[in-house]
């Protein structure tokens, strides 16, 4: 039986179907905005999204929207629609009618190409690249763009769908492997710019080699001198590394480890604190190798660690664990001057925007740095007005405007600037960076935070990632040289221990960063807070929808996929998911995991990546994820007055069921009222476990934390809290059987 899925058949008719017939061939001949009519075999399904691509005998084309939805591979379908050019891709769309013929169908052989042979003539067909590498060879697939080059030094491009594909978290494959999936294309200008290759599944991507990797590169450990290494092969192979102080000298030195495994380990040592060192990790076996990317890791630095953040809105220290957050109110120019006048010898400042008006003049102390023998550097965007920049010239200041609207499809959105990254003095360095652009309104009125952070490996690694856009590591931008947008590599390293703590830094669009926040999400245990501009990703609100303990802030409703909007209300309910009413906009990027449990991991995520697809795929972005519990803490001490006065409600002891709290719960407290701090706790158990004890206050605040050992059977427990509580709190008993509330009183 047809499936039909129309929305006028009453006016079309199946006979008005047949009679308008054409070959893909002639409507993609067509004018934009013709109604066209073909009939093909569908090639892909539901894992590239609400878009299918379908051919016939003379060519292929694209068809998008909701009716297409329920049309799987091998389809034939009889498609009527509008012509539509997207970011230079034609397909249909709006669709009127889809009528699936029959199902089941074999699918067309893919056409062998080669890289520069991805041309219009075979958008949206079934295509096959053979004996391609693939230049992140060893990392992990994200939602991301990469590149692969052939055997005679070709290149291109394959685009990964995210949640909707199994490619997303496969090891991304070493050695030659041929490439099969739909020629498309994403470019807001220039067609020959933006030709990819969709693979569809992991089948499509074929590996030949005997040996190759079957997990990612990875830093298992690392000091002040010493880095240690791990990959797997799915065959046994010899255990070596390349390695040396620039990708161009990966080759340098070389590591032999001892004996051929499948699962291989190797120690470099010997360097210095807050060095990069770029590697190649290789497995031979008879006449193949395996090898992995050209990765780059970091020493750890001889710096102080600091990380101090910094906020424009109203901070609450009665949510303070110890260190209370600071509102910096319309002084974040002067500050940021401060640094600029202290710096002794580079600063490098990356910016989408700037404008003197109305704030302390920044391009000035740029300059006077520059007259002080300061190597300065700057990259502005050439999407917007950048007063700031413009000031520059003539002076010593060093300048790049990066590509405008019309030479790429996203925009330089980074707010960063790095001071005396390669100082011998290893407290020198720092990274500033967050959400707020040098603007009168971003810095006054717009709700943003700064995050500033003293490590000499962190800088260098952002210095690493302004001279791929810069184009040189010189005073003068080599335009020719300089990357933007998709064109970057994943070329800097990711992971650091800066005073003590776990720190994250990634890039967009190289380093898939919708799938960190969406990795983070997944790793909340007790409570998540969001802070961010927009939100249009639907994984990513499907990924908080799934957590029962959510506050989450966004500027404005329409900012917000409309799906998003559906599910989060839905999840979250109306006081817990709500929209900033002003002044200005919230700008801030931020996410705070688990600042109510210090046992879990609690980390901030910060930067200038808003949570949508351009800022995934097309923009300059950075971001920073930083596991610390009191940063944390830091951030929420912000994030409760925003949220609030959004007319959220930060759970509280009055959101908490006590009704199973006492007998059922097997949980007694006493005496109760509490006197001097003394509680005493009796509970049974019927195994051993490690458990919280959790003293929140009357608004939900944790105020107290502690680990506690439990065996099986009846359990009596005993702890001396702080004088200083008084009033109604809640006792929490938190373990792996289930979670135990009791009202208890101070006096």
């Amino acid at each position: 039986m047809k499936k039909i899925f129309t929305l006028s058949l009453v006016f079309l008719g199946i006979s008005a179907l047949t009679m308008a017939q054409n070959t893909i061939l002639e409507a993609r001949d067509m004018s934009i905005g013709t109604v066209v009519t073909v009939t093909g075999i569908v090639t892909n399904g539901a894992e590239l999204g609400s878009i299918r691509y379908f051919q016939d005998n003379t060519a292929g084309i694209a068809a998008y929207g909701s009716l297409i939805n329920d049309v799987n591979l091998g389809d034939e379908v009889t498609i009527t629609g509008s012509l539509k050019m997207y970011n230079q891709l034609l397909e249909i769309d709006p669709l009127t009618s889809v009528i699936v013929n029959s199902s089941g169908n074999t699918l067309p052989e893919p056409i062998i190409l080669t890289p520069e042979e991805l041309t219009e003539t075979y958008e949206a067909r079934l295509v096959q690249i053979k004996d391609v590498t693939l230049t992140d060879a060893g990392a992990v697939f994200s939602q991301n763009k990469y590149a692969f080059t052939s055997a005679n030094n070709e290149t291109g491009y394959i685009y990964v769908k995210s949640s909707q594909t199994d490619i997303v978290g496969q090891t991304i494959p070493s050695g030659d492997v041929n490439l099969t999936g739909i020629l498309s294309q994403y470019h807001y200008t220039n067609p020959s710019d933006g030709y990819q290759l969709l693979p569809r599944t992991i089948n499509d991507i074929e590996q030949t080699s005997s040996i190759y990797l079957t997990t990612a590169l990875i830093n298992t450990n690392f000091t002040k001198t010493d880095l240690d290494f791990n990959w797997e092969t799915n065959i046994t192979g010899t255990t070596q590394m390349f390695y040396g102080l620039s990708a161009e000298d990966v080759k340098a030195n070389l590591a032999n480890g001892t004996g051929e495994t499948t699962n291989h380990t190797i120690e470099l040592s010997g360097f210095d604190a807050g060095q990069i060192i770029w590697t190649q990790a290789f497995s031979i076996n008879g006449n193949d190798t395996a090898f992995s990317g050209i990765v780059p890791f970091a020493t750890i630095s001889n710096s102080s660690g600091k990380i101090t953040a910094y906020f424009n809105t109203p901070v609450d220290v009665d949510y303070s664990t110890g260190i209370d957050a600071i509102q910096l109110p319309q002084t974040i120019d002067d500050t940021l001057i401060k640094y600029i006048d202290r710096a002794k010898y580079t600063i490098d400042l990356a910016i989408y925007n700037s404008n003197n008006s109305g704030i302390s003049n920044i391009s000035n102390a740029l300059k006077a740095a520059a007259d002080r023998d300061v190597q300065v550097r700057v990259i502005g965007c050439g999407t917007t007005a950048n007063y700031g920049v413009d000031e520059l010239a003539g002076s010593d200041v060093h300048v790049l405007i990066g590509p405008d609207e019309f030479n790429r499809t996203g925009i330089m959105h980074n707010k960063f600037v790095i001071f005396d990254a390669q100082s011998a003095d290893a407290n020198d360095p720092i990274v500033w960076t967050g959400s707020t652009n040098l603007t009168d309104g971003q810095i006054n009125v717009d709700a943003n935070n700064v995050i500033i952070v003293q490590d000499q490996s962190l800088a260098r690694t952002y210095q690493i990632e302004f001279e791929e856009m810069w184009g040189s590591t010189t005073n003068t931008a080599n335009a020719a040289n300089a990357l933007f947008g998709f064109n970057k590599k994943n070329n800097t390293p990711h992971e650091f221990e800066i005073g003590g703590k776990r720190v994250e830094s990634y890039f967009s669009p190289s380093d898939g960063i919708n799938a960190k926040i969406v990795e983070n999400i997944n790793s909340t245990n007790n409570d998540l807070n969001i802070a961010t501009m927009l939100l249009t990703r639907n994984e990513i609100a499907n990924a908080i929808a799934l957590n029962s303990n959510v506050n989450m802030l966004t500027n404005a409703q329409g900012n917000n996929a409309s799906t998003v909007n559906t599910t989060l209300l839905a999840a979250l309910g109306s006081t817990h998911y709500v929209f900033y009413p002003g002044p200005g906009t919230m700008h801030n990027k931020y996410m705070i995991v688990d600042q109510g449990d210090p046992t879990s991991d609690p980390l901030v995520l910060t930067g200038s990546h808003n949570w949508s697809a351009a800022a995934d795929n097309s923009n300059d972005e950075n971001t920073l994820i930083i596991h610390d519990a009191t940063l944390a803490n830091i951030y929420y001490q912000n994030f409760v007055p925003l949220f609030v006065a959004s007319n959220g409600v930060i759970t509280g002891i009055e959101d908490i069921d006590f009704n199973e709290t006492n007998v059922d719960n097997g949980l007694l407290v006493f005496p109760n009222p509490i006197r001097n701090g003394n509680i005493n706790l009796s509970c049974s158990f019927t195994s051993d476990d490690l458990g919280t004890l959790q003293i929140l206050d009357i608004t939900g605040k944790l105020v107290f934390s502690q680990s506690v050992n439990l065996t099986n059977g009846e359990n009596t427990l005993r702890f001396n809290l702080p004088n200083s509580f008084k009033g109604t709190y809640i006792l929490r008993l938190i373990t792996s059987e289930n979670v135990r509330n009791q009202k208890v009183l101070f006096e």
